[in-house]
């Protein structure tokens, strides 16, 4: 038997709004299904993208190699002292000789006593080169950053962040002021944006920025640098390049094999873990939640259909007694059950991006709505319809005409 699709649309709908009591509970039950699933999926989206924007903030694909702890050599004292090998050449060769690796920074750190006028404070000085400030992202906020004409020229120029002008100029612009470094004057010619925190909790806007030349010869007078900064070209390249730059160190450091190195390899990975493991967990109990209240839904649909079906079996029996077939009926009473089970869907994206809106406003929680965050949602409320919706159809399509119109 063949049914114009637009009557067929027109009967399902006929139907639907006969029962309406029950429509309004399968449609609030799919509903609030669908929206605890939209918000799930934007907490977890809103989680994977702040723990990005962590990563990004601490620059992308990077490990650290420190200058490690070694113990004194016989004769010369006893205990463990930091290594002086660390050479600034270290990241010039490990550049060109390890084809993974984009750029290494060298760094030179220490706490000293700056003093602006008569105002002193102690902060972290580092003398680095200008790649640091870009595979760190740090950003300009007034003047200028460091560049190489610097470092060649041995200039004593430092750019500053900005709780460093809080605490020495009471966040007034400390852009061409004079600021003595260890009693040595520097001319400040940039200031940095806010950064905040790192994911480890120190400070990054406390610290001013030197030409790393200017640091090894007029500030701290050594030939070695504290750590390397390693940027490598994409994360899967970063154990390799690790293992590889370990190798060419301890080769050039004259380390033998039963020596352990002179050096330590730190990395984002293990932190990155921690944030994936934590994201998984949410990601599980939001799948977990919205699958329980999918399923009330589900619950919902199945049994308003299923008294649909009871209460129609005279019109089942009339349908086949004027020709329809048995997959007739059964695609019948599945497509009330989908248009049903769409259309709280269709409910629920609209409440849960409400709800979404109002808990981004009252909550500090980040959520975030992208487009797997509605396809999802309407898809599962189609399924819905489908999975919950077969049990009954096919009970009607089993039903006896002549038992059928009889009941009735």
């Amino acid at each position: 038997m063949s049914v114009n699709p637009k009557l067929q649309l027109r009967i399902m709908i006929g139907a639907l709004r006969k029962n309406a009591l029950r429509t309004v509970f399968a449609l609030t039950a799919v509903s609030v299904g669908i929206a605890s699933m939209m918000i799930m999926l934007a907490l977890g989206t809103g989680a994977d993208l702040q723990m990005q924007a962590i990563v990004d903030s601490a620059g992308k694909n990077l490990f650290m190699i420190k200058a490690g702890q070694v113990q004194a050599a016989p004769g010369r004292g006893e205990g463990w002292y930091t290594s002086t090998k660390l050479k600034p050449a270290d990241a010039t060769q490990l550049t060109e000789q390890i084809d993974a690796i984009r750029v290494v920074v060298p760094v030179l750190e220490r706490s000293l006593q700056i003093k602006l006028r008569r105002r002193e404070v102690t902060t972290s000085v580092r003398g680095v080169t200008p790649e640091f400030l870009e595979i760190r992202n740090f950003h300009l906020d007034q003047g200028r950053l460091l560049d190489d004409l610097d470092g060649l020229e041995v200039r004593r120029v430092a750019v500053v962040g900005p709780f460093v002008a809080q605490r020495l100029n009471e966040g007034r612009s400390m852009v061409g002021e004079t600021l003595w470094v260890a009693g040595i004057p520097f001319s400040v010619v940039g200031q940095l944006q806010p950064k905040g925190l790192s994911s480890d909790g120190s400070n990054e806007d406390d610290q001013i920025l030197i030409p790393l030349e200017t640091a090894l010869r007029r500030v701290f007078n050594v030939d070695y640098v504290s750590r390397l900064l390693v940027q490598v070209r994409e994360t899967d390249q970063t154990l390799p390049a690790q293992n590889a730059s370990r190798a060419l160190l301890r080769e050039w450091h004259d380390l033998d094999d039963d020596v352990r190195d002179d050096f330590e390899m730190l990395s984002l990975i293990k932190s990155d873990e921690i944030r994936r493991i934590n994201s998984e967990f949410l990601n599980g109990m939001s799948r977990l939640f919205a699958i329980i209240t999918l399923a009330l839904g589900g619950a919902g649909v199945f049994a308003v259909t299923y008294l649909n079906v009871k209460d129609r079996t005279s019109e089942i029996g009339l349908r086949m007694a004027i020709g329809a077939k048995r997959r007739d009926i059964a695609a019948l009473f599945v497509a009330e059950s989908m248009l049903m089970s769409l259309l709280g869907g269709a409910l629920g994206l609209c409440i849960g991006w409400v709800a979404v809106l109002i808990l981004k406003t009252a909550t500090q929680w980040q959520l975030a709505i992208d487009l797997r965050g509605i396809a999802i949602p309407l898809v599962m409320s189609g399924l819905l319809g489908l999975i919950f919706g077969v049990g009954p159809a096919m009970k009607a399509s089993r039903l006896a005409p002549v038992e059928a119109l009889r009941s009735a």
